[in-house]
């Protein structure tokens, strides 16, 4: 059966390519799962087993196209969007904190920095004394401590 000059496992994989670019410039994953699906159903359909080993096989494949997508696809398109579409820096965790404004505070006898909310343990780039209520920018990391 042929719909607009192609068959159905055309159609599959041309719209599982298309949803795999259109993930590019969307910062969801969706397009690419559906994709994932797609490509799924179109190789797995073309097992010449019984159904059950079909889907035992298509779980593979999926599993297999989930794991490629979170190992390698998402930092080739994390290093695309960088370098073309939106320029910066993804940081997460207390490297996110760098250049941020936090308060120090005391919590059971030990001092920590309060950013958004959050307790952090700290240590001062200088041997300059911090006190409760001090306002403090967070210069760098340093083994999962901030330097102030």
């Amino acid at each position: 059966m042929e719909i607009f000059g192609m068959t159905i496992n055309e159609i599959l994989v041309v719209l599982a390519l298309f949803l795999i670019v259109i993930d590019i410039f969307f910062a969801s994953d969706v397009p690419t799962h559906v994709a994932y699906v797609l490509l799924t159903i179109r190789f797995a359909k073309e097992i010449d087993m019984s159904i059950l080993y079909q889907l035992l096989f298509g779980v593979l494949i999926w599993f297999a196209l989930v794991a490629f997508h979170y190992t390698l696809w998402r930092k080739v398109i994390e290093k695309i969007n960088d370098k073309f579409i939106s320029p910066r820096k993804h940081t997460g965790g207390i490297d996110g904190l760098v250049g941020k404004e936090g308060i120090i505070k005391e919590v059971e006898g030990e001092i920590f920095i309060s950013i958004h909310d959050e307790l952090h343990q700290f240590e001062t780039e200088t041997d300059k004394e911090v006190k409760v209520g001090d306002k403090c920018i967070v210069l760098k990391t340093k083994s999962n401590r901030l330097l102030i």
